[in-house]
């Protein structure tokens, strides 16, 4: 297409170079240039195929399909899943069972072999396709332009995959990002099924980040987009033969718009491009306006980033700029970190971390400078029954917790570790007084509550602030506080048990004492006096938060 354009620039000048007719170069010109910008690209088409070790037609089909497929070079990209039948032992869909059976699923297959072009042009057996029909298929453009490439560690055991794209027309739909991890070889010296076939091609590894893929969104002409997927290495027979092959395809209609493979001869589309991603160290839930945030920068440029203006945003307002210095070289990445920032918290807040310029000039690659992570503001939780729920997982020993109050930075309660794994654990939190609270769980083991069926969550009466279980070796939420109205708590009283209590608790204090018991609001709902010792029914006043005042000291009791 670009030397058509220049072709014909060249011809127009030719015929119209005189003064003239110099208006009409001009006019000429403007609109090859028109042209030129909304020009589509060449379409790589893309083949999913569906087979399995133990399935006869598959062994006598598939050596056709492998032949074409290499005819046509980088115009096609291909990925292979292997799906559990007619074979159940096929290793190739044992060592990736979720992603295999979601593609399955995607595209309702329930017989091989299966393969599928661009997702709606052909979805069949494999003996249907042909060079011709290949070849009608290439001649449809495409509205993106896609590049890719790969790269291992220096352990050999992580891949790193980078796709870029960038639209020439508008694009509306569910448009996603569709990446996999594939091995482009893979030989056995027997047959691993009964069809006899030991020879197999473009294998799909991994999904990246999942079977979903990542989402894009409407996209318009000159939009860009540029990712990086990580994968730790499982179940690959030769990591030489590790590629990887991406699409862009509407997850309603299932058309594929473009397709691309990894390549070494990799070239990026701007020279000056930072991609700013995966915010982290933000809980999920903040009261006290403060947070440490940190980010990872990724040069997607051709030229090394030394320096990176950013600026720190919450709820778009900006709270922090920086200068971050370096030696970014294309590719590579860093974690950068933020330090304290301080900020007023909303009930829902996004925080921003957005590169403006690299290298002292404007960063060319727009839509990939911004990341942004959602939290929320903790409610104002005034006397409402603060309990936490774990359900430990296999290895209980490892799981302990503590709440720490954020303006003393005092530990106020803590528990664990635990005994019995994959046992629910409920414990009422008696919170000493107004305030902000950090609570944090711990898991020595480094695998958050995932090994086995392990969970946490706190409410605060019936609304649950926060959940989770996927970590490392730990957790932090924030959680506001406030005790009750028109009650102040004193020294603690002799003796209040047993607290919490479903029924009737026990007051034991020296002398005779006039005995109030207020609620959230601040009411007196009882009052009786005691010499030494007395009893009161706590489960005529309702399930909560409750003051107990016996002269001039004051305990909480909470009524379950």
């Amino acid at each position: 297409m670009q030397k058509f354009v220049l072709l014909a620039i060249e011809n127009t000048i030719k015929h119209f170079y005189t003064m003239k007719n110099l208006h009409y170069v001009f006019a000429s010109l403007l609109m090859l240039i028109a042209l030129n910008v909304s020009a589509q690209n060449q379409r790589a088409l893309m083949f999913e195929c569906f087979t399995n070790t133990g399935c006869g037609p598959c062994a006598s089909q598939n050596p056709a399909l492998d032949a074409l497929i290499d005819a046509n070079g980088d115009r096609v990209v291909a990925i292979k899943y292997h799906m559990s039948w007619p074979g159940a032992n096929d290793p190739m869909y044992l060592h990736n069972t979720q992603d295999n059976d979601s593609r399955k699923s995607f595209y309702s297959v329930n017989a091989v072999p299966h393969t599928v072009v661009d997702g709606t042009r052909f979805a069949n057996v494999p003996s249907g396709l042909n060079q011709n029909m290949v070849n009608q298929w290439l001649a449809i453009e495409s509205p993106f332009e896609m590049r890719m490439t790969h790269q291992l560690n220096a352990t050999q055991d992580t891949i790193t995959v980078f796709v870029m794209a960038k639209a020439s027309a508008d694009v509306s739909g569910s448009l996603k990002l569709m990446v996999g991890v594939i091995e482009k070889e893979i030989h056995f010296t027997s047959a691993p099924g009964s069809n006899g076939e030991r020879d197999f091609y473009s294998v799909m590894k991994k999904l990246l980040p999942s079977s979903s893929g990542t989402s894009l969104g409407n996209m318009t002409a000159g939009d860009y987009v540029s990712f990086s997927f990580k994968w730790a290495l499982a179940n690959v027979y030769n990591i030489d033969q590790l590629s990887a092959v991406a699409w862009i395809q509407d997850g309603t209609t299932k058309e594929v718009f473009q397709a691309c493979k990894s390549t070494d001869s990799f070239t990026p589309f701007y020279n000056n491009d930072a991609a700013m991603t995966n915010v982290s160290n933000v809980k999920d839930m903040i009261c006290s306006g403060i947070a440490e945030p940190k980010a990872v920068i990724t040069n997607f440029g051709v030229n090394t980033i030394t320096t990176a203006d950013i600026e720190v945003l919450v709820n778009d307002e900006i709270v922090k700029t920086l200068t971050w210095e370096g030696n970014l070289q294309s590719l590579a990445s860093a974690t950068i970190n933020m330090d304290e920032i301080t900020f007023p918290v909303e009930l829902d807040n996004i925080l921003k971390i957005q590169v403006t310029n690299i290298n002292g000039i404007e960063d060319e690659g727009e839509g990939n400078n911004i990341a942004s992570f959602g939290f929320d503001g903790s409610p104002d939780n005034t006397g409402k029954t603060i309990k936490l729920t774990i359900r430990t997982d296999n290895n209980p020993q490892e799981t302990t917790w503590k709440v720490t109050n954020l303006d003393s930075g005092e530990v106020v309660l803590e528990g664990g570790p635990y005994e019995e794994p994959n046992k629910m654990i409920t414990e009422t939190l008696i919170i000493p007084g107004d305030g902000c609270y950090d609570f944090t769980i711990y898991d020595a083991g480094g695998d958050g509550l995932t090994n086995g069926t392990g969970l946490y969550g706190m409410k605060a009466g019936s609304t649950t602030l926060f959940s989770g279980s996927d970590f490392t070796y730990s957790e932090s939420n924030e959680f506001s506080y406030e005790v009750t109205a028109d009650v102040n708590e004193s020294q603690e009283v002799t003796s209040i048990y047993p607290n919490p209590t479903s029924g009737t608790i026990n007051i034991v204090e020296s002398g005779e004492n006039t005995v109030r018991v207020f609620n959230m609001a601040g009411q007196c709902v009882y009052e009786t006096v005691i010499n030494g010792y007395g009893k009161i029914d706590m489960s005529n006043f309702g399930k909560g938060v409750y003051a107990i005042m016996i002269g001039e000291k004051t305990q909480r009791v909470v009524v379950e």
